[in-house]
C-alpha cells in the first residue's frame, strides 16, 4: 500500500469510527464498507473496530488483495453502474451467499451517498428484514452428483436472470446440470447453438463472460445443458422425457414440467427461472428441492413452501 500522506481517500476515517461504534452499541455482526476508491485499510486497526467483522465489497482485484492483506474480509462483487441501494443489496447477498454474514444479522453499511469517492453515509440494516437468500451452506447440503462450484455458478446466473431480465423484459430459462451425456441423449436442437464451435475452456459457467453470454442467450427458446465440470455442452435444446407420474406445485409451466421430467430419468439437477415472476427453482429426481423468490429493487428474497398438484391429464 502506498501512503504516508493523508489524502481524500483516507479522509473518511471519522465515519468509519462512527460505524464501528454503532456496530458495537447495537450488537451488530459487523461493518460492510463499499469504497468508491482506494483507502488506507490500516485506519481500521483501532480499538473501537477490534472484535468486529469488517467487510469490504469491491470489484477491484487489487483492492480486494489489499483488504485481505490488512486482515479484513473481502467481498468480491461484479462491476455495476446500479444505484447505491441495489449495490448494497448485491454486496449483502454475496456476503450471505459466501457465509461471511448470516441471514438475520444486523450490519452497519458505510458507502458514498452524496459525494463520489467519499465515504459519507451509513445505514443500519437487519438482514432478516432486508434479504434472505440461498447460502453456500444450503447448496452444500444438497445431495447431488453436481460439484458445489458448478452448481453455485449456475444458481447465481439463474438468480441474476430472474432478478434483472434482459433489456427491461422478464426472461425465463432452463439450465440442466450434470449427467450431460444422458441429458443430451434426451434432447434435440431447436436451431442454431450459440456455444457450438467454442473450446471447452471458453464455455465454462465459472467464467464471468460465459455467464453473461448465458444471460443473453436465455432470451432464446430451449434449455442449456451443463456438464459436471461447468462446461456448457449445448444451448437451445428441446428436452424429451416422459412426464407421466410427476407431481408439481400449482401454476408451473412447461419449463418446470420439462425440468421435473429430465431429472426423473437422469442424475442431473435442473434450474428453472420463471418468466412470470423471476422465481428460481431447483429440481432433482422429478421434484422441486429449492425455491428462491427474486430480489428486485432491494426487496426481500425469501424461501417459500408450495402446494402441490398432480400433472394435468
Amino acid at each position: 500500500m502506498t501512503p504516508s500522506v493523508v489524502s481524500k481517500a483516507t479522509a473518511p476515517l471519522p465515519i468509519l469510527v462512527l460505524a464501528c461504534e454503532a456496530a458495537r452499541r447495537l450488537g451488530a455482526s459487523g461493518v460492510l464498507i463499499l469504497p468508491e476508491g482506494p483507502l488506507e485499510w490500516e485506519v481500521l486497526r483501532l480499538p473501537v473496530c477490534s472484535e468486529l467483522a469488517i467487510l469490504v465489497a469491491s470489484a477491484s482485484q487489487r483492492q480486494l488483495e489489499a483488504v485481505r492483506k490488512a486482515g479484513l474480509v473481502a467481498v468480491e462483487v461484479e462491476p455495476s453502474e446500479a444505484a447505491i441501494a441495489e449495490r448494497i443489496s448485491l454486496a449483502l447477498i454475496e456476503a450471505v451467499a459466501n457465509d461471511q454474514l448470516q441471514a438475520g444479522a444486523r450490519v452497519v453499511v458505510v458507502y458514498s451517498g452524496f459525494e463520489a469517492e467519499a465515504l459519507d453515509s451509513l445505514s443500519i440494516i437487519r438482514l432478516g428484514e432486508h434479504l434472505e437468500r440461498l447460502t453456500a451452506r444450503d447448496l452444500r447440503a444438497l445431495e447431488t452428483s453436481v460439484p458445489f462450484e458448478t452448481l453455485k455458478a449456475v444458481v447465481d446466473v439463474a438468480i441474476e436472470i430472474g432478478r434483472e431480465g434482459r433489456e427491461g423484459k422478464a426472461v425465463g430459462t432452463l439450465i440442466v446440470v450434470g449427467d450431460a451425456r444422458k441429458v443430451m441423449a434426451r434432447t434435440r436442437a431447436l436451431g442454431f447453438d450459440p456455444f457450438k464451435g467454442y473450446r471447452r475452456k471458453e464455455r465454462n459457467v465459472r467464467d464471468l463472460r460465459v455467464r453473461e453470454a448465458i444471460k443473453e442467450i436465455a432470451q432464446l427458446d430451449g434449455a442449456f445443458v451443463v456438464a459436471r465440470d461447468g462446461t456448457v455442452e449445448a444451448a437451445c435444446r428441446l428436452l424429451d422425457a416422459p412426464m407421466s407420474g410427476l407431481t408439481l406445485p400449482k401454476g408451473l409451466g412447461t419449463r418446470h414440467w420439462a425440468a421435473a421430467a429430465i431429472t426423473e430419468v437422469t442424475k442431473a439437477v435442473a434450474v428453472v427461472v420463471s418468466q412470470s415472476n423471476g422465481t428460481v427453482r431447483l429440481f432433482q429426481d422429478g421434484d422441486v428441492i429449492l425455491r428462491i423468490a427474486p430480489m428486485r429493487h432491494a426487496r426481500a428474497m425469501k424461501w417459500q413452501d408450495a402446494e402441490t398438484e398432480p400433472m394435468p391429464s
